[in-house]
């Protein structure tokens, strides 16, 4: 028997029963799945942009605690150098610990600290993390346009360097703003020789050539360099500000409490940082406990002794009061966890008190400052140390020691000043103003007229 395959069967006669629903289901799931993913996307980039840092923060809450070393931090507080730690943890890799060192320093003299800072900076770049290095790049642009006691080239070389920085982390205008601050000086500011300058301007012309396209504001900039590069026999006019305030601040000797609380405080702290590097950090509760106290009981000890210092003339009362200046300072980094550990929970819960008397510490230092420049007899030397006061105010208000300040004023006393030098025959090289409106806001040098 014998079968033929074949396929010309009819058609069945069984209707197609459409499957409408089906469609319409799989078309609804769809468009839910799209919109659930359109309102991820939407949540990612929101919480992206949030979390980002960004260059325009506040120096001393910007610390990431969780990353600094307390065994390293810690040597701080146990007596030991803090521009030798910095560089220490700088040397080790531990940049978050360098970072709280050097920010919160007041011990440090202000060149060497900047100079670290700028190579911290670098670091961070080196490291992948352009925002923070961004961040860090911050502060020494600050000094170099605030800080009287850097010399003018090194202020043109951490501007430069801080400018290449801030263009290869992507925050273009800023960079071009601390550019335009290089160019400023090296074109204003007297005493230079023409080789000095070239050298400057070439220099600068050489950091913004990768980035010379970036935008239209740095094609006109990258041109008014070549242009000063190519004459730089240029005569900067008018005076710099000489600082002087340092030289008015006479030590005195702490009281025998004091200074034995200190001790006590140094050995504590001593103790707790060998404790850590001996267990990994496990076990250390009393340790630590032992320093809070230590702590607690050098500040009762230091406000009886700023509270009750004796008859003491005027430039001991300007030392002491920067002395406790720098101790709120301290008591704010150990609020802020800025050793990398809780140590005194009770000032963790006062951190918005600590702020409060570091604004009334620097509200009083002007004071007595401007009694010290009304005590020159020359109109000149007075008129040059309201300056360097004001300079100082406003750098500490960058660095974040100044909370709250009045920038504004600041920036009104500044334009006050300068105005009375101009009238006196001697106007400023390098004037400074507030600009509300610069890439972060902030004091920038003006062009001379």
């Amino acid at each position: 028997m014998s079968y033929t395959l074949s396929s010309d069967r009819p058609p069945s006669t069984v209707p197609q029963q459409p499957r409408r629903w089906l469609e319409r289901l799989l078309i609804a799931a769809f468009l839910f799945c799209l919109v659930i993913g359109l309102a991820a996307l939407a949540l990612f980039w929101v919480v992206r942009n949030e979390s980002q840092p960004s260059i325009n923060v506040d120096p001393l809450q910007s610390v990431r605690s969780q990353w600094i070393v307390p065994q390293i931090a810690l040597r701080e507080l146990s007596g030991d150098a803090s521009a030798a730690l910095a560089a220490q943890a700088l040397q080790a890799g531990h940049r978050e610990t360098a970072r709280a060192i050097l920010t919160f320093a007041t011990s440090i003299p202000s060149v060497e600290r900047t100079a670290r800072l700028a190579t911290l900076a670098q670091s961070y770049l080196a490291a992948g993390e352009p925002e923070i290095a961004a961040q860090v790049a911050h502060l020494v642009v600050a000094d170099a346009i605030l800080d009287d006691a850097l010399p003018v080239r090194e202020r043109v070389n951490h501007l430069i360097q801080s400018a290449a920085l801030l263009y290869a982390s992507h925050f273009g205008a800023a960079a071009t703003d601390a550019a335009t601050q290089a160019l400023r000086i090296t074109a204003q500011a007297p005493g230079l020789l023409p080789a000095q300058r070239s050298a400057l301007f070439n220099d600068l012309r050489d950091a913004m050539t990768p980035y010379a396209n970036q935008s239209e504001a740095t094609r006109a900039l990258n041109a008014q360099v070549a242009d000063f590069a190519r004459n730089p026999y240029l005569i900067g006019a008018g005076v710099l500000v000489t600082p002087t305030m340092a030289a008015f601040a006479q030590p005195i000797a702490y009281d025998s409490s004091t200074q034995e609380k200190i001790a006590a405080r140094q050995q504590a702290a001593r103790i707790l940082a060998d404790r850590i590097e001996f267990t990994g950090g496990a076990d250390i509760e009393p340790e630590r406990q032992a320093l809070a106290a230590a702590l607690l009981a050098e500040d009762a000890a230091r406000t009886q002794f700023y509270q009750n210092p004796g008859e003491i003339a005027r430039g001991q009362q300007l030392w002491l009061l920067l002395d406790r200046r720098a101790w709120l300072v301290e008591k704010l980094r150990v609020a802020m966890l800025g050793y990398g550990l809780v140590l005194v929970p009770e000032w963790e819960a006062q951190t918005n008190q600590i702020l409060s008397d570091l604004n009334a510490a620097h509200s009083y230092l002007a004071t007595v400052m401007a009694a010290y420049a009304s005590d020159q007899s020359a109109l000149f030397e007075r008129t040059l140390l309201q300056l360097e006061t004001q300079h100082w105010l406003a750098q500490q208000a960058m660095h974040g020691f100044y909370p709250n300040a009045p920038v504004a004023t600041i920036g009104e006393l500044l334009r006050t000043h300068q105005d009375e030098l101009t009238q006196q025959g001697n106007p400023l090289a390098l004037p400074i103003a507030y600009d509300a409106t610069a890439t972060p806001p902030g004091f920038r040098i003006q062009p001379l007229p």
